[in-house]
């Protein structure tokens, strides 16, 4: 019998980041689209949306823009 057919994925909530490619993806805007948008620039973006940055000013702003504000917030950090 093999162990690991037994073993359950467990769900993961998506990131952060995760969550704001796919609001953003979703709504068919570009990185530069959320950029000018925001106010930040296409760097600030990419750097919220890969986790390499956790400014919550800059996350709040983008997901209010991307109308997910209320899901972020309940998002693993």
């Amino acid at each position: 019998m093999n162990m690991v057919s037994n073993i359950t994925k467990s769900q993961v909530a998506p990131s952060v980041g995760a969550l704001l490619v796919e609001a953003r993806l979703a709504r068919g805007y570009s990185l530069d689209d959320v950029a000018e948008t925001t106010g930040l620039t296409v760097a600030e973006v990419t750097a919220l949306e890969n986790d390499a940055d956790f400014d919550a000013s800059r996350i709040r702003r983008i997901a209010s823009a991307l109308g997910i504000l209320e899901k972020i917030c309940d998002a693993p950090r």
